[in-house]
């Protein structure tokens, strides 16, 4: 049973808040881009439409829209998500498709502020970076959603080295704990086919993503005995069943 309504504390033109539920949807399609960029988002993905959308598309979006600013079609918001997970804001991606006009002064900041604000990768050479990205795409550390994810992972591979910073810190965290990016490989390998058996681990971290999906993101600094032994040349099956089978955790 609903609640009732405030008749006498709401105004003719005030409208009914929103439910539980959709900003429930609304959090999970944005995630952690905070309102006041859900709106510069929204406007800048109106101005220039991803995706066409039918009539009926068009009338939920621009409902939504009108009572806060902020639009909830799911392809939007993920362009809107991969751009910014890229460090561009909403301002900067309409820069990029040329529909502000001072964009010569915006490539011109860019190129000389790239090295400053744009590179997460800090001291890892190309070559490193190149393989980091494919060891993290095949292991990545948290999921957005099945569009964001391919928009990342095909940028990704066409470029050979990925620009989100979610993926990178991942990267450099193994990187500074001693691991090659074979090794994370090697390790994450062993490490899922236990997780996939549903045994629970105290060495086995997750992370939650969209949809509630969790995906194992592994703490480098609770692998080093593991990386110290498999390089002294224990079998890497063997060791990580050893070190994970001391860490269970009892089922209640």
């Amino acid at each position: 049973m609903s609640a009732p309504q405030n008749r006498l504390g709401r105004g003719p033109g005030e409208k009914e808040p929103l439910s539980r539920d959709l900003r429930h949807q609304r959090e999970q399609l944005w995630g952690p881009i905070p309102p006041h960029e859900r709106r510069l988002w929204s406007n800048a993905l109106l101005d220039n439409p991803p995706t066409d959308l039918n009539t009926i598309g068009k009338q939920q979006n621009m409902q939504l829209y009108g009572r806060d600013g902020i639009v909830m079609n799911r392809l939007w918001v993920a362009v809107a998500r991969h751009w910014d997970d890229l460090g561009l804001s909403a301002y900067e991606w309409l820069l990029q498709r040329n529909t502000l006009v001072d964009i010569v002064e915006y490539k011109r900041n860019l190129e000389r502020d790239s090295e400053a604000t744009k590179d997460h990768w800090g001291d890892c050479a190309e070559q490193e970076r190149r393989e980091w990205t494919s060891a993290t795409l095949r292991f990545p550390p948290m999921f957005l959603g099945a569009t964001i994810m391919a928009l990342h992972d095909n940028h990704a591979r066409k470029t050979g080295i990925t620009n989100s910073k979610t993926w990178i810190e991942l990267a450099l965290e193994f990187r500074a704990a001693g691991f090659t990016p074979e090794e994370f490989v090697v390790l994450n390998t062993q490490v899922r086919k236990f997780h996939k058996r549903g045994q629970a681990n105290s060495l086995i971290t997750t992370t939650w993503g969209l949809n509630n999906i969790q995906f194992v993101r592994l703490d480098a600094q609770q692998w080093t005995n593991w990386l110290e032994r498999y390089r002294a040349g224990e079998d890497a099956v063997e060791l990580t069943k050893e070190l994970l089978g001391s860490n269970g955790l009892k089922r209640e």
